[in-house]
Protein backbone atom coordinates (compact mmCIF):
# COMPACT_ATOMS: atom_id res chain seq x y z
CA UNK A 1 0.00 0.00 0.00
CA UNK A 2 0.76 3.70 0.04
CA UNK A 3 3.31 3.57 2.81
CA UNK A 4 4.88 7.14 2.27
CA UNK A 5 2.26 8.89 1.64
CA UNK A 6 0.12 8.84 5.18
CA UNK A 7 -2.90 7.47 5.58
CA UNK A 8 -3.71 3.35 3.52
CA UNK A 9 -6.22 2.94 1.42
CA UNK A 10 -7.70 0.61 3.93
CA UNK A 11 -7.58 3.01 6.72
CA UNK A 12 -9.48 5.61 4.65
CA UNK A 13 -12.11 3.05 3.73
CA UNK A 14 -12.54 2.17 7.37
CA UNK A 15 -12.79 5.84 8.35
CA UNK A 16 -15.33 6.44 5.81
CA UNK A 17 -17.42 3.53 6.71
CA UNK A 18 -17.36 4.79 10.40
CA UNK A 19 -18.01 8.79 9.76
CA UNK A 20 -21.14 7.41 7.29
CA UNK A 21 -22.46 4.47 8.89
CA UNK A 22 -21.93 2.50 5.86
CA UNK A 23 -21.36 -1.46 5.70
CA UNK A 24 -19.07 -3.35 3.48
CA UNK A 25 -22.63 -4.34 1.22
CA UNK A 26 -23.42 -0.67 0.63
CA UNK A 27 -20.12 0.81 0.45
CA UNK A 28 -19.84 -1.90 -2.48
CA UNK A 29 -23.07 -0.95 -3.88
CA UNK A 30 -22.51 2.76 -3.76
CA UNK A 31 -18.91 2.67 -5.05
CA UNK A 32 -19.45 -0.05 -7.80
CA UNK A 33 -16.73 -2.17 -6.47
CA UNK A 34 -17.28 -5.69 -5.82
CA UNK A 35 -17.71 -6.26 -1.98
CA UNK A 36 -15.07 -9.02 -2.24
CA UNK A 37 -13.09 -6.18 -2.92
CA UNK A 38 -13.54 -3.96 -0.84
CA UNK A 39 -12.85 -6.67 1.91
CA UNK A 40 -9.38 -7.34 0.41
CA UNK A 41 -8.26 -3.74 0.27
CA UNK A 42 -9.28 -3.29 4.01
CA UNK A 43 -7.68 -6.95 4.80
CA UNK A 44 -4.77 -5.68 2.80
CA UNK A 45 -4.60 -8.77 0.72
CA UNK A 46 -5.84 -6.91 -2.52
CA UNK A 47 -3.93 -4.86 -4.30
CA UNK A 48 -6.73 -2.32 -6.18
CA UNK A 49 -5.81 -1.91 -9.86
CA UNK A 50 -4.46 2.17 -10.44
CA UNK A 51 -8.39 2.91 -12.06
CA UNK A 52 -10.03 0.67 -8.71
CA UNK A 53 -7.81 3.12 -6.05
CA UNK A 54 -8.40 6.59 -8.08
CA UNK A 55 -12.31 5.31 -8.24
CA UNK A 56 -12.59 4.47 -4.81
CA UNK A 57 -10.74 7.43 -3.24
CA UNK A 58 -12.73 9.94 -5.85
CA UNK A 59 -15.90 7.89 -4.57
CA UNK A 60 -15.20 9.02 -0.85
CA UNK A 61 -13.73 12.62 -1.47
CA UNK A 62 -17.12 13.52 -3.40
CA UNK A 63 -19.77 11.09 -0.73
CA UNK A 64 -22.70 13.27 0.04
CA UNK A 65 -25.13 11.29 2.45
CA UNK A 66 -28.41 10.79 1.60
Amino acid sequence: MDKGSGDSLAEKIVTFQEKYHLTDAEMSLKSHLPVEKIHGIKQQIYQPQTDEKQGLLNFITNYQSN
